[in-house]
């Protein structure tokens, strides 16, 4: 699906599942991909700079010439400033439109997440563990975070294969340094 409106074209009909890791990094190459190709741009004597253009213009124009500070300062206008959304939304779309919710489609249910093989206990007296609350935890534990980043289980002892347990939680420069040079084991022990 191909939208346009106001001079601008936006294709709409690619999409990739979260776990999909090729198509994830095909989609983040075409959306880091800059704004002209390396061969278009060529250094000339005298510290000048050549951008070719894809195609030549109607009055056969083919490249552009100009200065480095001048290219630099062109190449500069295309990055928007921090918090500058580039896309507007008009009319029914507008995020406080009061049609808005009539023509936007509810999202579907997103598929259950890949089980880990990390099995965490939540006490009962936890909110997760009541029945009215979301199915989502509000966050994530630091386990379950470097087991999706490094897919390693690190709740498992690389010597005996038993769970570990978390004793303590060490911020301490001191304290990490004394459990650094010696006191190995002290924060995480097998059950």
């Amino acid at each position: 699906m191909t939208l346009s409106a106001f001079g601008m074209n936006l294709h709409a009909a690619t999409t990739a599942d979260g776990r999909d890791r090729k198509q994830l990094e095909r989609i983040c190459r075409y959306l880091l991909r800059p704004p002209f190709a390396h061969d278009a741009v060529t250094a000339l004597p005298g510290g000048r700079v050549r951008v070719s253009f894809k195609a030549p213009w109607r009055s056969g124009t083919a490249h552009a010439d100009m200065d480095a500070h001048q290219f630099l300062a062109r190449l500069c206008a295309l990055v928007p400033p921090p918090g500058f959304h580039m896309t507007r939304y008009y009319g029914v779309l507008a995020s406080h439109h009061r049609l808005r919710e009539r023509v936007i489609p509810k999202p579907a249910a997103p598929p259950p997440p890949p089980q880990l093989a990390l099995d965490f206990a939540l006490p009962d007296d936890s909110p997760a563990s009541s029945p009215s609350s979301s199915p989502r935890p509000r966050r994530i534990a630091w386990a379950k975070l470097l087991a999706r980043v490094f897919a390693l289980d690190i709740t498992r002892c690389r010597k005996c294969g038993g769970r570990m347990r978390v004793l303590e939680v060490v911020s301490d420069a001191d304290a990490i340094a004394r459990i650094l040079h010696g006191a190995r084991g002290d924060s995480l022990t097998c059950r």
